[in-house]
């Protein structure tokens, strides 16, 4: 009988080792889901900022793009002034060719 119970307690004493062995590695694998959970947040975090970032630069681009098509257009009346300027310059200079043929 007492062989018996030095099993039954060798037995419990095992049985108590490995519940405490399965506890730590339950804290250990909550500890490793809590960092996971932590990075997951990190890293929504860190997508939201690169979404934000992303619809500042659209922005961005498309102010560049209308004021590169306003450049264009003021670029495009600078050449017709030009033109204007180069064919009352060209007039003139005829002007003054016939006024001095004249003298």
């Amino acid at each position: 009988m007492e062989k018996i119970l030095e099993q039954i307690l060798t037995e419990l004493k095992e049985l108590r080792q490995g519940q405490e062995e399965l506890r730590q590695g339950q804290e250990a694998q909550n500890q490793r889901l809590d960092r996971l959970e932590q990075g997951q947040v990190r890293l929504e975090q860190a997508q939201a900022r690169l979404e934000k970032g992303q619809q500042l630069l659209e922005k961005g681009q498309q102010r560049l793009e209308k004021g590169q098509e306003e450049i264009r257009k003021e670029l495009h009346y600078v050449w017709e002034d030009i033109r204007r300027i180069d064919k009352r310059l060209s007039a003139q200079e005829e002007e003054l060719g016939k006024l001095k043929r004249l003298k």
